[in-house]
C-alpha cells in the first residue's frame, strides 16, 4: 500500500489518501490506483496467507479503502524476522532483510528523490511510483520463501510463536482501528486548573527565594537556586528620549546587566555533575535523594509538585489534545501505535501517545464505548 506521506502515512491522518495498491500471487504481479482499487478485492478474499511486511499498515488501508478484513492467516515479515533474530533487531526493514538473505535490495531513488524532498506520494510520476512497488512485492514474496526455510529447519522451534504472534497482531490491529474516545473539552479545562496550580506554585517559591525571575522550567536555574552560582539578568531601564525619528519624544530604553549570587541550599550528590562547568542535575530521582535542611526541603517539594503538574498538563491534559491536532485524527480520536517489534522480551509497546502509561488523572477522560 503507497499511501500519501503525512505523519509517515498515517492510515488515521485525516489529509491522507491511498495512491496505489500493489500485491502479486504466486504466478503474477499487479497493481491498481484509486479509479480501480476494488478489483483487488477478489484476489484478497481467496488468498491462503496474507503476506507482508509491518502489516498492520497495509491492513489499516485495507479496511479504510476496501472495506476488507482476511479470514485467512497473515504473515508479517518484519515480526518474523524480529522473532528470528531473538527479539534483538527492532523494526526489521524490507531493504536489509533482502540483503541479508543475498536477494538483492529495494529500488533507490523514490525515497531521496521524492520524499526526502516533501514531495507527496500522489506527485511521483506513476510510471515509478508502480516500477518501485512491483518491485517491492516481488523482493517480500522471495523473502518470504527464505522465512519460510528457516521455520522449517533451523528455526523449527520459534514457528509457534511467530503464528501467535501473528495472531496477535489482527487483535492489535483491531485495537488501533477502534482508538480511544478521549474527551478533549474536559481534559483542556482541567488543564487549566492545574495551571492555576502551578502558579500558586511558582508564588511560593518566589517569596522562598526572594527572586521572581527564575524560570522554573530551566535546569540551569534550578541548578542555581539549589547549589548555588550566579543568575545574570537583562532588565530593560530608560536612558533618555527619542530625539530624531518615528519615535521622537518617546522614551528610550537600554538594557542593564545584572547579577545575583544564590547561596548553596543543599549538597550536590556525588556523580550528578553536568558536562555544564558548576552545574548539577536537577531530575526527579536526584531531588528526592537530596539531604536538605528544613528550608530547602520547602522549596525541593514545591519543585517535585510543580514538575508533577507540568508533566500532567504536557504530556497528557493539554499535551493529546495537541497531538491529535497534529496527527490530524478526527477530534475527540487517539490512536495509539501497538508495537510488537521492540521490546527484547517481546512484550507489547505503546507509541504516540503511549497508552500502556496513561496517568490516572488522563484516564479520567477517556471515555468507554460501553
Amino acid at each position: 500500500m503507497e499511501s500519501t506521506i503525512s505523519n509517515k502515512g498515517n492510515p488515521f491522518d485525516e489529509t491522507n489518501k491511498l495512491v496505489l495498491i500493489q500485491l502479486k500471487d504466486k504466478q503474477n504481479a499487479y497493481h491498481y490506483n484509486r479509479n480501480n482499487f476494488t478489483n483487488c478485492c477478489p484476489t484478497l478474499a481467496t488468498a491462503s496467507c496474507i503476506i507482508g511486511s509491518n502489516l498492520k499498515f497495509d491492513l489499516h488501508w485495507m479496511r479504510l479503502e476496501l472495506n476488507f478484513k482476511p479470514k485467512c492467516p497473515i504473515w508479517d515479515l518484519q515480526l518474523a524476522e524480529f522473532i528470528l533474530s531473538n527479539q534483538t533487531w527492532k523494526y526489521p526493514d524490507l531493504n536489509t532483510m533482502g540483503l541479508n538473505y543475498g536477494l538483492g535490495e529495494k529500488i533507490h531513488g523514490i525515497k531521496e528523490k521524492y520524499w526526502d524532498n516533501d514531495i507527496d506520494t500522489d506527485q511521483i510520476p506513476i510510471e515509478e511510483l508502480i516500477e518501485y512497488g512491483l518491485q517491492d512485492v516481488e523482493l517480500s514474496y522471495k523473502v518470504f520463501l527464505k522465512q519460510v526455510e528457516r521455520f522449517k529447519t533451523t528455526d523449527k522451534h520459534l514457528f509457534p510463536l511467530f503464528r501467535l504472534q501473528c495472531n496477535d497482531l489482527l487483535v492489535l490491529q483491531e485495537m488501533e482501528w477502534n482508538g480511544l474516545r478521549y474527551d478533549e473539552e474536559g481534559s483542556l479545562q482541567k488543564a487549566e486548573e492545574i495551571e492555576k496550580e502551578i502558579q500558586t506554585i511558582e508564588h511560593k517559591l518566589d517569596v522562598l527565594l526572594d527572586h521572581p525571575e527564575i524560570n522554573y522550567n530551566s535546569n540551569d536555574d534550578l541548578s542555581i537556586i539549589l547549589y548555588g552560582g550566579q543568575k545574570k539578568q537583562t532588565t530593560k531601564i530608560p536612558i533618555g528620549f527619542y530625539k530624531t525619528g518615528l519615535k521622537i519624544g518617546q522614551i528610550k530604553y537600554g538594557n542593564l546587566q545584572t547579577t545575583k549570587s544564590f547561596p548553596r541550599l543543599v549538597t550536590p550528590l556525588k556523580g550528578s555533575e553536568l558536562l555544564k562547568e558548576g552545574f548539577y542535575s536537577t531530575d526527579e530521582p536526584t531531588l528526592r535523594a537530596l539531604v536538605p535542611n528544613a528550608h530547602a526541603k520547602k522549596i525541593i517539594t514545591l519543585l517535585l509538585e510543580r514538575a508533577k503538574l507540568e508533566k500532567i498538563n504536557g504530556t497528557y491534559l493539554k499535551g493529546l489534545p495537541k497531538l491529535r491536532e497534529k496527527m490530524h485524527w478526527s477530534p475527540n480520536r487517539l490512536y495509539s501505535t501497538l508495537n510488537q517489534c521492540v521490546a527484547i522480551t517481546s512484550r507489547l509497546s505503546s507509541t504516540k501517545p503511549n497508552q500502556q502509561n496513561f496517568a490516572p488523572l488522563a484516564k479520567q477522560f477517556c471515555i468507554s464505548r460501553y
